[in-house]
C-alpha cells in the first residue's frame, strides 16, 4: 500500500512528528510506501530552520531529514509557509527578505501536490 501522510499541526501543538515517526516505521515494516508528507496550515512549521529544542527533547529536524534521504517527498503548503514566514530561497527572493527559513530538505510546492494524492496513493493519513 502507498500512504500519503498530511501533518497540520504545528510541531510544538501536538507530537505530529513522533506520532508520523511510529506511523512510519509501522508502514514500513508492514512492505508499504510512503509516497510524501504534505504540510499544511500550521504544520509547515515543521520545515523551519531555525528550530532549536532543549537539548534533552529530540529534534524533528533530524527525523524529516531521514525520511528525505530515504527518498520520501517533504512538501510544505507554498501558500501556508509563506504567510508564516517559511521561506525558501526562491520565495525569500520574491517577498524581498534577506534569510531562508525552511530547512533545504523540505520543498514548497502548491496544493496541486497535496490534491495528487488522491489519484496516486492508496490512502492519505492526516496528523492535526
Amino acid at each position: 500500500m502507498r500512504f500519503q501522510l498530511n501533518v497540520y499541526g504545528s510541531p510544538w501543538a501536538a507530537n505530529n512528528a513522533a506520532d508520523v515517526r511510529c506511523f512510519v516505521e509501522a508502514a514500513w515494516s508492514a512492505g508499504h510506501e510512503i509516497a510524501r508528507v504534505f504540510f499544511f496550515f500550521d504544520g509547515v512549521y515543521h520545515g523551519l530552520l531555525s528550530q532549536s529544542p532543549a537539548s534533552d527533547e529530540p529534534n524533528p529536524l533530524d527525523y524529516w531529514q531521514a525520511l528525505a534521504q530515504a527518498n520520501v517527498d517533504l512538501l510544505l503548503c507554498i501558500a501556508a509557509a509563506t504567510n508564516r514566514g517559511v521561506l525558501d530561497a526562491a520565495e525569500s527572493r520574491r517577498y524581498q527578505q534577506t534569510v531562508t527559513t525552511s530547512a533545504p530538505f523540505f520543498e514548497l510546492t502548491g496544493l496541486g501536490q497535496w490534491a495528487g494524492g488522491f489519484r496516486d496513493v492508496d490512502r492519505i493519513i492526516t496528523f492535526k
